[in-house]
């Protein structure tokens, strides 16, 4: 019973260790959180899925499960390599790497993908313009004129079947203040609106002509007499506007210098009495009458004789 116990002994440590070395890595077995995107590897530039390929689900070990709390999406790479793979359906291995040396994938899920592979076909399709956002505060979107309207898309019969149009997308920041050239964005849809991945557009930098105008405001100004020489006999004793407050349109910049409209001059060398004339407004460049309001005010002087 007792022969040879020092080997059995070692023997029963060493089954202990391993145990613990085997329970230590189930232990830090990790779901990963984040789904990975699968990618398509070497597929010939003849041939087109039919599909999106979609996501896979990780399962990782690390010896260091804190290791696990800094992982991203980023850290891993999911694909199928289509190596020499003709038109057809077929399932394709799923692989994926990680980009980290101490974390294993121990799970894939799903560990296969079926695929469709159809030969590559064109076909000419119209632009129509989708512009998204809109210009800075105080300035309005003119015209978007794009400098090419027909465009050629490749991809897999399906797809090019189910274009029903093609938008090309011109985003706005809410910071465009002027004219300016812009690039494109291609979206494909079909007939119930939804976006159509799969297709390529042939024609590179694709541009559009952006034309920005600005907005022109109203704003309430007071009117001011333009009084010129002085009466011979007698003193001016009040100045009467009617009316006395007008609106203006313009740009934000012209309205914003623009703290009061004068009349035309009035000439009071000749005046002996008190009197009342219609005058025109004097309009700054920039600066328009607000429909409705006249251009000619009522003035009345009121001069007090010695």
């Amino acid at each position: 019973m007792f022969k040879n116990l020092p080997l059995k002994i070692l023997s029963l440590v060493l089954a202990t260790v391993f145990w613990v070395f085997v329970v230590s890595l189930e232990n830090n077995f990790v779901q990963f959180p984040e789904q990975i995107p699968i990618q398509v590897f070497n597929l010939a530039p003849d041939l087109a899925l039919t599909g999106q390929l979609g996501t896979v689900k990780l399962g990782l070990r690390a010896a260091d499960v804190g290791i696990m709390r800094s992982l991203s999406a980023n850290d891993f790479e999911a694909y199928i390599d289509l190596r020499n793979a003709g038109a057809g359906t077929r399932k394709v291995q799923i692989a994926v790497t990680s980009k980290n040396s101490q974390v294993t994938i121990a799970k894939i899920d799903p560990a296969e993908v079926e695929v469709e592979l159809q030969p590559v076909r064109k076909k000419m399709v119209t632009l129509t313009v989708d512009v998204q956002g809109k210009p800075a505060k105080g300035y309005s979107l003119d015209s978007v004129k794009l400098k090419q309207s027909l465009v050629t898309v490749s991809g897999a019969e399906t797809f090019l079947k189910k274009i029903a149009s093609t938008r090309a997308q011109v985003i706005l920041q809410g910071t465009e203040t002027k004219n300016m050239t812009k690039k494109v964005q291609i979206v494909f849809y079909d007939e119930n609106d939804l976006v159509l991945e799969g297709l390529t557009v042939e024609e590179k930098d694709l541009e559009a002509d952006v034309l920005i105008t600005e907005v022109e405001g109203t704003k309430d100004v007071g009117v001011k007499a333009s009084v010129s020489g002085a009466v011979v006999n007698g003193t001016v004793k009040k100045v009467e506007i009617n009316p006395a407050v007008v609106s203006v349109t313009g740009s934000s910049e012209n309205l914003g210098k623009l703290e009061v409209l004068e009349t035309a001059p009035i000439d009071l060398k000749s005046a002996t009495e008190s009197f009342e004339t219609k005058v025109k407004l004097v309009l700054p460049n920039g600066i328009t009458l607000a429909p409705g309001q006249p251009l000619d005010v009522s003035v009345k002087v009121e001069i007090e004789k010695p």
